[in-house]
């Protein structure tokens, strides 16, 4: 009797593990059918569309001119060939790729993040993670960081879409805030992580190599971004942006949409953040603090919210103003031995002030940033030189 008792029991046990294990396989195979199929449906449909729409922006007066632009943002520095600014272009690229991302979060799809430091920060930690404790390719590492990010991206975005306008800037800022002071509990070991120089782009002296690496990551991260800028999803999260009630009432699952927007801009973010570990040889809790979140809202503003091109223009406008600045700061003190000795010794923190007026003017005059205008003024030009 006892061991019949038993068996019952063992069958019963068999029959509920079968039924959990069917239970968790059937949410997951559907779960991964609805991942594939919409992959298919993107490449099949929305990419092919969304590159014609990209065509005829690059035939614009518009596109030719930010792709002139961006020719000469890349012939300066080489032609320049000095290390000094390689270092800051190269920075400006990187910039150019987190300020896209954040652009495509908060100017397309009206999800504003204070936190987006955050996304940067994680990118950069796990690609030294990878490149340390697995040894993995660099290339590989990458991949994998930006994976990573996108993982913690929608962990942090299920909770953090409850929340609306400022409060979900707040709420994000509040994350970010909480891994930066995480990342300096002595035990994680995380205050300062030299990338090995075991590894062959790190013996690179020549700056002109991580320059075009860096170069091709941000050609191919804006151009994936301006691709879903004016794909069908882009469409949806511009809807989001202008009217998320009216949107909601068309019959679109809103919610799932800005997890897609959150996913996509914190995997650039991280890709971004890993480009940064690459340039500083170094990851170091200090070079991502919640002010890093508000370098991207300052370039977007200064090119442009909610086109993309506006804060990738943003990023280089930033980089090459502020280097202009401080050198004319640097020259006066030449010119002028006499200024007062507070003077040369706080050119960078007056550099920064001078900056900050001129991105306030941009802001007070502009309501579309830098670029708008300049384009618009531009195209005028162009036509009365042509006759029309």
């Amino acid at each position: 009797m006892v061991e019949k008792e038993v068996s019952l029991v063992d069958e019963e046990l068999e029959d509920l593990v079968i039924e959990s294990r069917v239970q968790i396989k059937e949410p997951l195979v559907k779960f991964f059918h609805q991942i594939t199929s919409g992959t298919k449906k993107i490449i099949n449909y929305q990419i092919p569309s969304s590159g014609n729409n990209l065509k005829t922006w690059i035939k614009s007066f518009r596109g030719k001119v930010i792709s002139l632009s961006m020719l000469l943002v890349i012939i300066i520095p080489l032609l320049l060939n000095d290390g000094a600014y390689y270092s800051i272009f190269i920075a400006a690229m990187i910039y150019a790729i987190f300020a896209a991302s954040w652009d495509l979060l908060a100017g397309v799809t009206g999800q504003v993040s204070f936190g987006h430091s955050a996304f940067f920060g994680i990118g950069s930690y796990a690609f030294a993670y990878f490149l340390i404790a697995f040894q993995l390719h660099w290339l590989v590492a990458i991949l994998f960081s930006a994976i990573i990010t996108v993982v913690i991206g929608l962990i942090i975005a299920i909770p953090a879409l409850r929340l609306k306008g400022p409060y979900l800037a707040l709420g994000t800022m509040a994350f970010s805030l909480f891994l930066y002071y995480l990342f300096q509990f002595p035990e994680l070991d995380a205050e300062s992580i030299d990338l090995p120089l075991a590894f062959k782009i790190f013996r690179w002296t020549n700056p002109i190599q991580i320059f075009i690496i860096v170069l091709v990551f941000m050609i191919i991260s804006v151009l994936i971004i301006l691709i879903v800028y004016n794909s069908k999803l882009g469409t949806i999260f511009k809807g989001i942006r202008d009217d998320e009630t009216a949107t909601e009432a068309s019959g679109i699952n809103t919610t799932k949409y800005k997890l897609y927007s959150f996913m996509i801009s914190s995997f650039f973010a991280g890709i971004a953040g890993s480009l940064y570990a690459i340039h500083l040889t170094n990851v170091s809790f200090h070079n991502y603090s919640n002010l890093l979140s508000f370098y991207p809202v300052i370039f977007t503003l200064l090119g442009g919210i909610g086109s993309i091109s506006g804060a990738v223009m943003g990023a280089f406008t930033f980089a090459i103003l502020t280097r202009v600045i401080s050198e004319g700061m640097g020259f006066l003190s030449l010119i002028f031995p006499g200024l007062p000795p507070a003077f040369t010794t706080q050119i960078e923190t007056i550099s920064v002030f001078i900056f900050a007026i001129i991105l306030l003017l941009i802001i007070r005059f502009t309501e579309r940033g830098v670029m708008e205008p300049v384009i618009r003024h531009t195209k005028s030009l162009w036509d009365i030189l042509l006759g029309k």
